[in-house]
């Protein structure tokens, strides 16, 4: 009962913010144009800014890596899955990359966090596990493919030879180059928030970090338009059953078939069955594609999730 009111608290948070979001712009505060400008905050400030202090000074065993590897698998598993679809069902561009993201990607650190923490409070092996499956099982996958597949399905080019031009803009971006300094910042010896000559870089990282959140849901619900049931009925059906149910039940196998320990698989469970990631529509909004759609959906499959998170882990937990 604690698991499923901490969710509760942690899904009405975020639809608190997204409320919030429509009566500013409602009010006119806030412009549905304006969710470019905090798109572009977004991916362009804050992520450049939690990569990086995520990734400088950490020093991870390769076996620690296992089931975020599994994570990352599965997850590619359902981009594929969910692309195959859309193709066989002939579903346009702009319909498909909202699928996709919302397939895939899921909210692992907003709404997981809060889970594995009430879930196991004394254990802090739990949280560990919990962040490097989250950050480099579902983090890195979407800071580096997100823009990719958002330029991408937001790109109006056709050429084959356009599309990758227009997608490989992200390896000028500031988020690959947060990651590329991330990564050989520990190897390199460089010093890290202990020192005092550095520890104002990595405290503004923390800043614009937690800044993340709550920008991203405001402009993923700058977004929103009333949507026409009947016209994305199944687009919402396919990210239901790819993302909410399959995924943490392959998650679940794959854990069994190699012998985890149950810790780390009620976390690999936990972490699948997230909602899907509110980054999707910041993408998607900020290269062109069809953010309104992904916003719609988002929204629906995260009330929609409050119910199958439970249900998924108590039959396959």
């Amino acid at each position: 009962m604690q698991i499923f009111i901490r969710l509760i608290q942690a899904i009405t948070s975020l639809i608190v913010i997204y409320l919030l979001a429509l009566r500013l712009r409602k009010s006119k505060v806030l412009k549905e144009e304006h969710s470019l400008i905090l798109a572009r905050i977004v991916t362009d400030l804050s992520l450049p800014a939690i990569v990086f202090s995520n990734l400088a000074g950490k020093q991870i065993t390769s076996n620690d890596l296992i089931p975020a590897l599994v994570m990352f698998i599965v997850e590619m598993c359902c981009i594929i899955l969910s692309w195959l679809l859309c193709a066989l069902l002939k579903m346009p561009r702009d319909t498909t990359g909202p699928i996709v993201f919302c397939s895939a990607f899921g909210s692992s650190t907003f709404l997981g966090y809060a889970v594995i923490i009430e879930m196991y409070p004394t254990v802090s092996q739990a949280m560990t596990e919990a962040v490097l499956i989250s950050e480099i099982g579902v983090g890195y996958p979407i800071f580096i493919l997100g823009p990719i597949l958002a330029a991408y399905f937001g790109s109006k080019k056709t050429n084959f030879k356009d599309n990758i031009t227009v997608s490989l803009a992200f390896f000028r971006s500031p988020l690959f180059f947060a990651i590329f300094v991330g990564i050989l910042w520990t190897p390199l010896g460089l010093p890290t928030a202990d020192n005092n000559l550095f520890k104002p870089l990595f405290d503004i990282c923390d800043i614009l970090g937690h800044a993340l959140t709550p920008l991203a849901i405001i402009s993923a619900g700058l977004m929103f338009k009333i949507p026409n049931i009947k016209q994305i009925s199944l687009a919402l059906i396919i990210v239901i059953f790819i993302k909410l149910l399959l995924k943490p039940v392959l998650l679940g196998f794959c854990a069994d078939a190699l012998g985890f320990e149950k810790l780390w698989k009620d976390i690999l469970i936990i972490l699948g069955a997230m909602p899907p990631a509110v980054l999707g529509a910041v993408f998607l909004r900020r290269y062109g594609g069809n953010a309104s759609l992904a916003s719609t959906i988002l929204l629906i499959a995260t009330c929609v999730s409050c119910i199958t998170i439970l249900g998924v882990f108590f039959f396959v937990g």
